[in-house]
């Protein structure tokens, strides 16, 4: 189910209690009167391949999301444009899961590497939407994701929240 309540300061948020698709992502679209725009990383990420299963917990100034990393998956650190680790206002590193199949498809290597793994730079584009009234949805690794404010994120295959400040920190409009 897929709802669009009024959230903090009358904004939109998102309720979705199913993971959603591309088609969903145009619905809310025109259902917020919003044209997608198209944004990329304007940093970097560090990345290292999971040799274990274990649970990664993304925190941007309290829980944001948890995901279960498989061997083989790649555990990536979003950086700024200098190379430093993205922190929130608690100090935490922004850190998430991101499937083996998957992680070649969105990133190219840079030859650099930190303490956080190798360098990747994005290959490409996202398309986004702004809930300034945040949301909780059904992210596609099958865990709740929530923010206060944010962006319903389209990266061509998957549909996800992205923290209006991670988003911030981490992308910039093409």
């Amino acid at each position: 189910m897929i709802r669009i309540e009024t959230g903090p300061g009358g904004l939109p948020r998102l309720v979705a209690t199913t993971q959603l698709s591309r088609e969903d992502f145009e619905e809310i679209a025109a259902r917020l009167g919003q044209t997608a725009v198209i944004a990329r990383k304007a940093g970097f990420v560090a990345a290292r391949q999971s040799d274990t299963a274990q649970r990664i917990e993304t925190r941007w100034n309290g829980r944001e999301t948890v995901a279960n990393a498989e061997p083989g998956d790649w555990i990536a650190t979003n950086m700024d444009a200098d190379g430093s680790p993205i922190r929130d206002g608690e100090l935490n590193v922004n850190v998430y899961v991101i499937k083996k199949d998957r992680f070649p498809e969105l990133y190219a290597a840079t030859g650099g590497s930190n303490e956080h793994g190798e360098i990747f730079g994005s290959r490409g584009t996202v398309s986004a939407i702004e809930l300034g009234g945040g949301f909780e949805i059904l992210a596609p690794w099958g865990e709740i994701q929530r923010a206060d404010a944010g962006y319903l994120i389209d990266n061509g295959s998957e549909v996800y929240g992205n923290a209006k400040e991670t988003f911030a920190a981490t992308y910039v409009w093409a």
